[in-house]
C-alpha cells in the first residue's frame, strides 16, 4: 500500500530524528511530508519506530493510505518529489 507520512513534531532534536527514521522508508515530498510503499509488517514496524521517536504530549503523525488505483489521482503543482515510484517497486525500511 502506498502512505503519505506527515508530521508536526515541537522539538528540533526530534524532528531531525523522524525525518532521518523516514528516509530509510521513503521519500521526503515536502519538508515534513514522506511518501512510501509499505506492506503490512513494514507500516507495523514504521509505527513502532515513530512512536519511540516522538512526545505523543506534544508532537503530531498522521499517516494516509492511498489505494493503487488512486496514485493516478495525486495532483502535484511544481516540482513532484514523489514521481520517480514504480507501480512495482516498493522500499523496504
Amino acid at each position: 500500500m502506498f502512505y503519505v507520512v506527515s508530521y508536526d513534531i515541537v522539538d528540533d532534536r526530534r524532528r531531525r530524528h523522524v525525518a532521518k527514521y523516514l528516509e530509510s522508508y521513503g521519500v521526503r515530498v515536502q519538508y515534513s511530508v514522506f511518501e512510501t510503499e509499505l506492506n503490512e509488517q513494514q507500516l507495523a514496524a514504521m509505527i513502532k519506530g515513530l512512536k519511540s521517536k516522538i512526545k505523543k504530549s506534544e508532537d503530531t503523525i498522521r499517516i494516509y493510505s492511498i489505494p493503487k488505483d488512486h496514485r493516478d489521482k495525486i495532483i502535484t503543482i511544481g516540482i513532484d518529489k514523489g514521481s520517480f515510484y514504480d507501480k512495482d517497486i516498493h522500499i523496504i525500511g
